[in-house]
């Protein structure tokens, strides 16, 4: 099936996005979208741009910054390494080891049967987790 070349207004971009104009107009500041033609005052994209927000939108939700999703989408980013995506992986895996443990600390607090899950030995291990060795005993109790 061979795709449209008709132009899409900023408009159907934001209501098929929904992605506001305003972050569009970021987007295009910092190079990550680009218009290829205006209607009046009024900017036109490539049919293609729904798909290249999706991928900034995905990027973003990942925890790329702007600057490291623009190295991403220019089409050498990958010629030699991929050390930007592993970098990341790396966050994203210990990010998901700290909410791992939150879930954890929390599921404790909700089954625990003492008055306050903050007194609670079973909790205080799992804060105890979280602070540096010397912190956790020179603190003493709540």
């Amino acid at each position: 099936m061979k795709q449209s070349t008709e132009l899409i207004d900023i408009g159907d971009v934001v209501a098929s996005t929904g992605v506001p104009t305003t972050t569009l107009h970021v987007w295009e500041n910092r190079g990550l979208i680009e218009p290829i033609a205006r209607r009046g005052l009024r900017r036109q994209y490539d049919p293609d741009v729904v798909q290249r927000i999706g991928v900034i939108v995905l990027c973003q939700q990942a925890g790329f910054s702007l600057g490291e999703i623009g190295e991403m989408l220019d089409p050498d980013a990958f010629a030699n390494d991929k050390a930007l995506l592993v970098g990341k992986r790396r966050q994203l895996e210990e990010r998901r080891r700290l909410i791992d443990r939150a879930i954890d600390g929390i599921d404790h607090a909700l089954s625990c049967e003492n008055d306050s899950p903050v007194t609670c030995p079973g909790f205080l291990a799992h804060v105890d987790e979280v602070l540096p060795v010397d912190a956790q005993r020179s603190t003493g109790p709540l």
